[in-house]
């Protein structure tokens, strides 16, 4: 249960409105950030397949538990996230092993040991987006 992108929580703020196909999450992440192709890779696999703050049932997308837990929380879909909702992230981070191992590197050595740098990289960047680092 990686967090590879804090737009995850733009993901989930959008499902608050009721479940959504894959189109309809890529042309709305389209909108809030115009870099990122709606039908691209990073909207399919990082911001759908891997949030975990959503799931999918039948053939659209919906909230999981820990996505109704942040969009009960202060915030607002395509801003910076709000303290509340960092301190949350952070929590979601924390609970897979690997990422947990690679926020700690980090945060304490600025630095992983990590053999992927991919993993590092992306773990880095989110926290740098949550003004953590």
């Amino acid at each position: 249960m990686d967090l590879y992108d804090v737009k995850c929580k733009d993901v989930a703020r959008f499902l608050a409105t009721g479940p959504k196909t894959l189109d309809d999450i890529g042309s709305r992440i389209h909108e809030l950030y115009p870099e990122i192709d709606p039908k691209g890779k990073w909207v399919k696999e990082v911001l759908v397949e891997w949030n975990p703050l959503i799931v999918k049932k039948n053939d659209k997308f919906e909230l999981s538990v820990l996505g109704r837990a942040l969009i009960s929380l202060p915030g607002r879909e395509g801003k910076d996230p709000t303290v509340e909702e960092t301190i949350f992230l952070i929590g979601v981070m924390m609970l897979d092993e690997r990422q947990r191992k690679v926020v700690g590197e980090l945060i304490t050595t600025g630095s992983s040991k990590h053999p992927d740098n991919w993993v590092v990289n992306r773990t880095r960047a989110c926290l740098k987006q949550m003004r953590f680092l």
